[in-house]
């Protein structure tokens, strides 16, 4: 009776540790994939993006698909129609060899566009450092706004690197009134970047006004010491400034 109650207790021990089995406890899920990719590259189909169950439009986490590789990364972005994720495969760096470019879209509405770009090593699944355009923009662009004649004028000067640029529109080629513009340009509201042909571009829009766009800073991206960086930045008005 006692050995009886011991192999009991022993058979009770080793049910409730997973052993007695021999099959241990599965892992947590993985967050859950959607089944079918969000984008597919033209250039090569089994290079694809799968994000999680978007909440709300949005997905936090991304998983990039290379041939028989898979990496999840923690981006996040639109998943509505009009503004899913673009994916290239394509030599961006002219080392000869594909790289994987994703273009994800953080808002977008009125007046406001705002992209994020992820460049990854097809090899490694690595990514590349690189730069933002914002962040290349705030400290290389500098801008000011003023009004002259008596209001009916708007004197714009945009400089980039030192060298200044100005356009001096009048008043009335504006919808809104002029006496309520920002001081300086507003770069923030629309970055939007291009992987259709070499090299990377970025196109970043200057306002005077949540709706009042003047003109446009066209950034190309340069491959130097592993990492992606901005290189020559040019500005170009709008019509009809």
């Amino acid at each position: 009776m006692f050995k009886l109650l011991i192999v009991i207790l022993l058979s009770m021990l080793l049910s409730s540790s997973g052993i007695i089995s021999g099959h241990p406890s599965p892992d947590p899920a993985p967050e859950p994939i959607q089944s079918r990719p969000l984008a597919v590259a033209p250039e090569d189909s089994s290079v694809k993006l799968y994000v999680e169950e978007p909440s709300q439009g949005l997905f936090r986490t991304a998983t990039l698909e290379i041939g028989q590789q898979r990496r999840t990364f923690a981006w996040s972005g639109s998943a509505d129609v009009a503004t899913t994720p673009q994916l290239y495969y394509t030599d961006v760096n002219g080392d000869g060899v594909h790289e994987a470019v994703v273009i994800l879209t953080r808002a977008s509405g009125t007046g406001v566009e705002l992209q994020e770009l992820h460049i990854v090593n097809a090899q490694t699944m690595e990514e590349y450092a690189v730069e933002s355009a914002t962040d290349a923009v705030s400290q290389r662009v500098h801008s000011s706004v003023k009004l002259r004649d008596h209001n009916q004028q708007v004197h714009i000067a945009v400089t980039i690197d030192g060298i200044t640029h100005t356009i001096d529109p009048k008043a009335s080629a504006f919808y809104d009134d002029p006496a309520h513009f920002t001081n300086r340009l507003d770069f923030s509201s629309v970055v939007m970047y291009d992987a259709e042909q070499p090299p990377l571009r970025a196109t970043v829009s200057g306002s005077v006004s949540p709706t009042e766009f003047v003109g446009d800073l066209e950034l190309k991206y340069v491959y130097e010491h592993g990492r992606f960086r901005v290189g020559p930045i040019e500005f170009a008005a709008s019509s009809p400034f």
